[in-house]
Formats: structure tokens, sequence, C-alpha cells
């Protein structure tokens, strides 16, 4: 058993904050549960801090960029040090989303229709009709994300160098939990706003969480059956959370993105559908610290 473990938290990426909250809740349960438990707030110098620590696991709670698209694993796969969720080819190929959707479309899961943009042609793109989505390439916790019905939509800049336009699903906006490889349970996520942006993720009271999501029986099987493929194909270790449309008037379910490192914060969906299977948030914790590995 692992006697120190040390949490990356924080860091330089546009999550920053929720990787400090997700952070602050894996230390006090590490603590809880007997562990030594040093915390480093990645900079420039991180291999050497981590070289001097030594800890016998990392506990890998950052977010975003650098933290879960296998560059932060990579350098852990280097240093020959254990690390919590998934490896640098899982991490890489989740962060992309056109890449992603790729690999979902290979194993028979629904995804809506889109394409790969620069920030320059997509605000003139005419391929994809309104409505539809416009979010990074390649960041999470749908920082950018712009829903786009009419010219009056538009943004007037873009921030990342290329973008996912997304046919916009109509319906009901649900996540799937895995846990241990196993599908857990379909959450249903009703917000105050137009979707489940950055706001309505981690402002308590502006979604209302429905568990189980109400949708028909087929469609429910149907999410966790894809949530588990997607994870399993991408090799994803331990954990992961997929989001997913559900269009009642289609009966049609659609795959949108995979999250190797979801949050782990008080109002976090993952800990939510875990608790409601019996698996508390320590256990989640330790499944993790099981779980660590270091790629050869």
């Amino acid at each position: 058993m692992a006697k120190h473990v040390c949490v990356l938290m924080g860091g330089e990426s546009s999550e920053r904050e929720v990787s400090l909250t997700s952070g602050e809740a894996v230390v006090s349960t590490l603590k809880s549960l007997g562990y030594h438990v040093s915390t480093i707030d990645p900079n420039s110098s991180i291999a050497s801090e981590i070289q001097k620590l030594s800890p016998d696991v990392i506990f890998n709670a950052l977010h975003g960029k650098i933290g879960e698209d296998g560059c932060i694993q990579g350098l852990l796969n280097c240093l020959h040090t254990p690390y919590t969720h998934s490896g640098v080819n899982a991490s890489a190929i989740a962060m992309n989303k056109s890449v992603t959707k790729l690999i979902a479309d290979s194993l028979g899961v629904r995804t809506a229709p889109g394409k790969i943009f620069s920030k320059e042609s997509c605000l003139t793109q005419k391929e994809i009709d309104y409505p539809y989505v416009i979010k990074p390439n390649d960041d999470g916790s749908s920082v950018d994300v712009h829903i786009v019905r009419s010219d009056e939509d538009m943004p007037e800049s873009l921030d990342e160098s290329t973008y996912l336009i997304e046919s916009y699903i109509p319906g009901k906006e649900l996540s799937v939990a895995v846990c241990g490889d196993k599908a857990i349970g379909v959450i249903e996520l009703r917000t105050q706003s137009n979707f489940f942006d950055y706001q309505a993720k981690y402002t308590e009271g502006k979604t209302e969480h429905v568990y189980p999501a109400e949708i028909p029986e087929p469609i429910y099987k149907e999410a966790l059956n894809a949530a588990e493929a997607v994870h399993n194909r991408l090799g994803c270790i331990a954990i992961s959370r997929s989001d997913f449309r559900y269009n009642p008037e289609t009966n049609e379910l659609f795959f949108l993105e995979i999250n190797t490192q979801p949050g782990l914060t008080p109002i976090s969906l993952l800990p939510e559908i875990a608790r409601h299977n019996n698996v508390e948030f320590p256990d989640l914790v330790q499944l993790l610290i099981d779980n660590a590995q270091c790629e050869k």
C-alpha cells in the first residue's frame, strides 16, 4: 500500500480553479484514509519537485491542458512514478474531441454531425446549418463553448486555434459515470442556462441533477453501453465520465465527449453517481490509488 501520495492540483489551464477544488477534496480524504500527503501546484520545476518529494503515488487532480491531455502523464512515465487516472494515449485521445468522435463512430456509437475548423474559418463557415455548437477541439469544462442559433449569436472572437462545430442536438443533457471500468449510472442535468456550461457545472444551484435520468429504459441502457465501450476502447483507467444529448422527439442518443479526469468537487457528477451506487468519495479516491500505474 502506498504511504506517501502527492496531489497535483491547480496548474495553469483554464480549469485551474476547478482543479484546486478537486485537489482540496482529495487531500482531505487521503489524510482521513491515513496517507502522508503532499501537494504540488505545477510549474516549470515540477519534475525536480516530484523527484525531491519521491512519493509512492501521484494523485493527478489537474484538469484541462497539460494535466489531462497526456503531457503530465508522459512526464510521470519518464520519472517512473505511478499516477492515478488514464495514461498518455487515452488522455491525449479523449482530450481531442474530433478523434474521440471517430473512435465512437467506429464502435457504432452515434455522434452529432460535425467538422473541425480553424478559429478564423469557423466564424464564416456555411457547411453546418443553424443551430450549431462551437467548442474548442481540445479543452474541457465547457470553456469557450457557444451555441449559435443565428448571426446574432456568433462570438466576436475565439481564442483557440481549432474548433469543433457540431449540429445542436435539442433535448436532454446526460452524463454517464464509468467506475472500475463499468458504467454504473446515467444522470440528467436540467440547467437554468441554455446548456450545461462552465457556470452551470460549477455553481451550486444552477443545475438540477436528476438521478436516475428520466429517459426511456432502452436509451438508458444504450448510454451505459456506449460510455463503457468508449472508455474501454480508449484504454481509460479506473474512472471516466461521458456526456450525451438525448432528443426525445427523434428518440436518438448522441455521444458528445469523454472526460478521463472528471471533477472531484463537492458538486461534481461522477462522485454523485458513484454515491447513488454505494461508492462513497473515500472509496472512489482509494479506487484511483489502487489503480495507479506507470506506463512502460
